[in-house]
């Protein structure tokens, strides 16, 4: 009898639909917060072989928010909370870090409150949607605490040092508008029409060239620690090795044909 890969979750309900693997955090009654179970199903959800060979992952949240970062309740209940908070960043971080390494782009949709680990995780994707009513903020100020999942890394680099000292030391709270304009997230929707937006724009890249797409990831990311030389010189490895895959010949095939590309298709 085979097992259910999706038995025992619990705080993130998966689906697979059209070669998109969507996950969706499933703890409205406290707003997505991330206590150790949600960390420890959301690394078990990116190690799932379905997961890894999808054409996008897209990560949502039930209720009015998308995420509102560490779990408080679960803070104030530990015996230990730099042992506690230790426990939970390394299965959160083991799993940001595979979706970073995915070739599938990661499409997050963020309405309602985005805050800490939260901001994180909208940060982390390749692909932000925003409610045209959400708000984003870091909230570890507030908390006498320090960031994790990503942010420090990853919002300084997408919207600019001082406008992330702005959000983390300052306390600003960015609204969709403002998101948008700094850079931080992709496109703003009109309320009530998020989800369809963000399935569409899953859809879509799922159906696209996923090897191309997956090393288009790394380059844009790489480009931050090197370079120019080292990083001209992986560009021109990377188009050689990529030009052979069965995609490259399909796109340029289409492309002379003047008809739509057909990559890869995935279940």
């Amino acid at each position: 009898m085979t097992e259910d890969p999706i038995a025992g979750f619990r705080r993130i309900r998966i689906t697979w639909e059209r070669g998109v693997t969507r996950l969706h955090l499933n703890r409205p009654e406290r707003r997505n917060a991330i206590d150790l179970r949600l960390a420890q199903e959301l690394l078990r959800a990116s190690l799932l072989e379905r997961t890894a060979s999808s054409g996008c992952v897209l990560l949502t949240g039930a209720g009015e928010h998308f995420c509102v970062g560490g779990d408080l309740k679960a803070f104030e209940a530990a015996d230990d909370l730099p042992s506690h908070l230790m426990e939970v960043t390394s299965y959160l971080h083991a799993a940001l870090s595979r979706f970073a390494a995915m070739p599938a782009p990661l499409v997050v949709a963020a309405r309602g409150h985005v805050a800490g680990a939260g901001l994180g995780l909208a940060c982390l994707a390749d692909v932000l949607l925003t409610d045209e009513h959400a708000t984003f903020r870091s909230a570890y100020g507030a908390l006498g605490l320090t960031p994790d999942a990503s942010t420090s890394h990853l919002l300084p680099r997408l919207v600019g040092l001082r406008r992330a000292q702005h959000m983390t030391l300052l306390g600003h709270v960015l609204t969709a508008e403002e998101a948008d304009r700094w850079g931080l997230s992709t496109e703003t929707v009109a309320s009530g029409e998020l989800d369809k937006r963000a399935l569409e724009v899953a859809e879509n890249l799922a159906a696209g060239p996923t090897t191309a797409y997956g090393q288009t990831k790394r380059l844009l990311r790489s480009s931050f620690a090197r370079s120019l030389t080292d990083h001209l010189e992986d560009e021109s490895v990377t188009l050689s090795a990529v030009a052979g895959t069965a995609d490259a010949v399909e796109g340029v095939s289409a492309f002379s044909a003047r008809r739509t590309a057909r990559f890869g298709v995935r279940a």
